[in-house]
């Protein structure tokens, strides 16, 4: 696509215009390094001022992601989950994807003293460590690092098999299981450059950035029931919240 200096767009939306033209023809697929500033500039004729601005605008919408000293890549669609006490496996399939698991570890433990008290548990008590590797179509979407009261996995009868979770939803697994239904989550999230282990794991470069997605989840009588770490790829995960103003006071 070349760039018109003739007509009012500035160049740099003509740029813009023409990488997202690349992609949608499918010479750039997700995942691809973009040119460097200096190729783009040459190849198209504009000033590096211009091939910033371009790439800038391009990460902001969610169309490229940059990786501190690798350079611009092509983002993958991204999916944005319900802003709700929702599975992977709900959040997943509500945007048209077929999920899936690989169970990375299942071990009892003595759990760390921030798990215990967060789980309410006994000095003695153990708890379920449950690690899992989350996917969509078969793409590596995220990591699960969770612990759970050791009451709720195991061999017993009414308790949840570890090994089913290469197969399924957890939650729709405890929900079954479980007295009284989950309840709600008090959940938090913040960006972060990926680790070793999440690079190989999501196949993602290295200094590639992730949503961390920390949960301590509840059942209905306000038990708390886990308490889980998710790392999303942050070039195929966004998080939306729809919010409304509600009536105003008086200033």
């Amino acid at each position: 696509m070349a760039l018109d200096r003739r007509t009012s767009t500035p160049l740099y939306v003509q740029l813009k215009d023409a990488v997202v033209s690349e992609i949608r023809a499918g010479d750039l697929q997700p995942g691809d390094r973009v040119g460097s500033e200096s190729e783009l500039e040459r190849r198209h004729g504009v000033s590096r001022i211009t091939v910033r601005q371009a790439l800038k605008t391009l990460v902001q919408e969610g169309a490229l992601y940059r990786v501190p000293g690798k350079g611009t890549y092509v983002a993958s669609p991204k999916v944005a989950p319900l802003a709700a006490f929702t599975s992977f496996s709900e959040n997943m399939r509500s945007q048209g994807l077929t999920p899936s698991y690989r169970l990375l570890g299942a071990r009892l433990i003595s759990p760390p003293a921030v798990v215990r008290q967060e789980l309410r548990l006994g000095e003695h008590d153990r708890a379920w460590r449950i690690e899992r590797l989350l996917l969509a179509n078969g793409e590596p979407m995220g990591l699960q690092d969770g612990f759970y009261p050791a009451r709720l996995f195991g061999g017993e009868h009414g308790q949840i098999d570890p090994e089913s979770l290469a197969a399924g939803s957890l939650y729709a697994q405890m929900e079954r299981t479980l007295d009284f239904p989950l309840g709600n989550a008090e959940e938090t999230l913040e960006p972060a450059i990926a680790n070793r282990k999440e690079v190989e794991l999501l196949r993602m470069p290295d200094g590639a950035p992730v949503l961390v997605v920390r949960r301590l989840s509840y059942l209905v009588g306000g038990e708390p029931i886990e308490r889980v770490k998710l790392v999303f790829r942050g070039d195929m995960y966004r998080y939306r919240v729809d919010l409304n103003r509600g009536q105003r006071s008086d200033e």
